[in-house]
């Protein structure tokens, strides 16, 4: 018998286990963070993010709402709040993030977010947590019926209305679901949610999904199996915003190993024919899908494609990278190539082909942008000034790539990057939005907060 494929196997997981304990060295408060680089789009002060707020809503401390399929945190457990095991339901609930850790007012919170180099640093925390209940579609016969409410829809109708104040308060009556990645705490999305929303403006409504993803070493393996049913708890979460909230459309931003919850959401809708604009008849349509990171194995992407992902959304963007390190380590340990490293080797002709055909799907590689590599360049997300600008320009405007200044990144490959000029080209294309629209909408503008 041959000895070298268990050698090979050996090897892989040594390389992986270095990479793992290297990586977990590091270690931080599970309930704060610094704020992420402000996008590059405000650095020359043309765009104001905050202009819109009235000033009843210019507060340094915010309310978020969230969902989870955690299990709460209980006496012993290290977590305050909800614990990496499964919940095997969603809970619903609201939680206070505070802003510069009280020590900042609007102003010179705003003024500070927006600086490249800050000085105080910028730090987000986690406050009061509050489990508004559990969404009763996502019990089983096998739930204990004493965990939930005396009127089982009372949580579901209680956070749909806090869904809804909040996009009376906004102009863009949209939601977007942020869905975290591997070894994590529940704070965690609640945090990255709060910062992508504070550069939004506090338009529409930003809703972190936090599965339970556990925070230690090699949890990797543990976390990549509850994806799969964290995935049917996402789906289920989703269906009930489209159907129980008054959104227009219902955005999702999936990260790492997040986006396999995404993509096999995605596909029980579309394998049980629910396609964008549908929800049994009526229902905010799912706009914007967004994979970053990903790290799903391209095998099971094009199975996706295969099941009718595509129908399910108006558009599905994947982000990619040649220079992230997270995603070796993914490739060593399962010995595939993953999504996120799509552009790696040759692509062949037909493969090419079949994903340019793909009209409702956009290939972005973002190994050229500014500050794509910092930390292992997985986090390029939140790390690089351009792409985050690009991201939120996706989600606040629906402008495609060519649109927002990319360019083809080879005319063989349909795959776009970023020019040299991004940060301009993406400023103009937003000026002429926001001219477009103040040409078009001549109602009076609601009057946001991040209430």
């Amino acid at each position: 018998m041959s000895q070298r494929p268990v050698g090979k196997a050996a090897q892989r997981l040594a390389v992986a286990l270095i990479y793992v304990l290297l990586a977990g060295c590091a270690s931080a408060p599970l309930d704060r963070t610094e704020l992420m680089p402000a996008p590059a789009v405000f650095e020359d002060g043309r765009f104001d993010p905050f202009a819109g707020v009235p000033p009843q809503g210019r507060r340094v401390e915010t309310e978020i709402l969230f969902a989870t399929d955690r299990d709460p945190a209980a006496e012993g457990d290290l977590e305050r709040h909800y614990a990496s095991r499964r919940g095997y339901l969603v809970r619903l609930g609201r939680a206070r993030i505070l802003h510069g850790e009280g020590k900042l007012d609007w102003d010179s919170a705003t003024r500070l977010s927006l600086q490249a180099k800050r000085k105080p640093p910028y730090r987000l925390r986690v406050g009061a947590v509050e489990e508004i209940g559990i969404l009763a579609r996502t019990a089983s016969p096998f739930t204990d019926p004493a965990l939930l409410h005396a009127d089982p829809d009372a949580p579901a109708a209680a956070f749909a209305a806090a869904v809804d104040r909040k996009l009376a308060r906004s102009r863009q009556r949209d939601v977007i679901v942020y869905v975290h990645g591997f070894k994590v705490p529940f704070e965690n999305p609640l945090l990255v949610a709060s910062e992508l929303w504070h550069f939004l403006g506090y338009d529409g409504v930003l809703i972190p999904y936090s599965w339970p993803s556990t925070p230690r070493l090699l949890a990797y393996f543990s976390d990549v199996e509850t994806t799969g049913l964290s995935a049917h708890y996402l789906k289920e979460f989703i269906q009930f915003l489209r159907q129980r909230t008054s959104a227009e459309r219902v955005h999702i931003l999936g990260y790492s190993a997040g986006t396999r919850l995404v993509l096999d959401a995605l596909s029980m809708l579309a394998l049980t024919g629910d396609a964008a604009g549908e929800s049994g008849g009526t229902g905010a349509r799912i706009g914007e899908v967004i994979l970053v990171g990903s790290d799903v194995d391209t095998g099971l992407f094009a199975a996706a494609l295969d099941n009718g992902v595509l129908d399910t959304s108006e558009r599905l963007t994947v982000y990619l990278s040649g220079i992230d390190g997270a995603l070796r380590f993914a490739n060593l340990v399962f010995g595939r190539e993953r999504l996120g490293q799509l552009l790696d080797g040759d692509m062949p002709g037909y493969v090419a082909a079949a994903l340019d055909a793909a009209e409702d799907l956009v290939l972005i590689d973002v190994t050229d942008a500014e500050d794509a590599g910092a930390r292992s360049g997985h986090s390029y997300f939140r790390e690089s000034p351009w792409v985050s600008s690009d991201i939120l320009a996706t989600l606040a405007t629906g402008l495609g790539p060519a649109e927002r200044g990319l360019e083809r990144a080879k005319p063989d490959l349909p795959v776009w990057s970023y020019p040299p000029d991004f940060i301009p080209r993406l400023e103009l294309a937003l000026a002429a939005t926001a001219a477009e629209r103040e040409a078009l909408d001549l109602s009076p503008r609601p009057s946001r907060s991040p209430e």
